[in-house]
């Protein structure tokens, strides 16, 4: 069966390496908690290649193909043949912070940063993305673990707090506090001939 996807377009999927590292070392606050990491590695063998639109067909292991588009930011497109390994890396967080009161208000901040091949060089590179999203503590039930956040946008949202550690937390703090979600993202993607 045969996928089309362009959602790697974003992420420049062959223009991708040396970043990963880089965007793990993004600015994140000292006291924020990582909820959630995850790497993930995947390979796939080029089968086609189309100049003409920048399409690369990739097959993985078990013998699905997808069909990616490689964006202008992409070098060395050219030298990308049928035979050649694809190898994506993925990295995926969740940090979560909260500041007090007064230090800021609901915001989305969002940081990019890219790295690809020289020219020359086999392809590849990397991108990553932070984002951290700011909502204000609206309400606190602490007797049931519920908090209400307002985020940038007036949006309310309640969440269940059920880890034990952060129902202690909860009784520290307050209505108005703010509460950082930092999202990080990378990608890196190398040919291998």
């Amino acid at each position: 069966m045969k996928n089309q996807k362009s959602a790697f377009a974003p992420v420049a999927r062959l223009a991708l390496t040396g970043l990963l590292l880089g965007t793990l070392a993004m600015p994140l606050a000292a006291s924020a908690r990582v909820v959630g990491a995850a790497l993930t590695t995947a390979s796939g063998k080029v089968t086609a290649v189309d100049p003409a639109t920048r399409t690369i067909t990739l097959q993985g292991a078990n013998g699905n193909t997808v069909d990616v588009l490689a964006g202008p930011e992409v070098r060395n497109f050219q030298q990308i043949k049928p035979g050649d390994t694809l190898t994506l890396d993925y990295y995926e967080s969740v940090a979560v912070d909260v500041r007090p009161a007064g230090s800021g208000a609901p915001e989305v901040v969002t940081e990019t940063a890219a790295n690809r091949s020289a020219k020359g060089a086999k392809p590849g590179g990397a991108m990553g993305r932070q984002t951290t999203i700011t909502a204000e503590i609206w309400h606190i039930n602490k007797s049931a673990n519920l908090v209400t956040l307002k985020g940038p946008q007036g949006g309310m949202r309640t969440i269940q707090v059920k880890d034990p550690a952060l129902q202690a937390r909860l009784q520290q703090l307050k209505e108005g506090d703010l509460v950082d979600f930092t999202i990080t993202q990378a990608v890196a993607a190398a040919i291998h001939k």
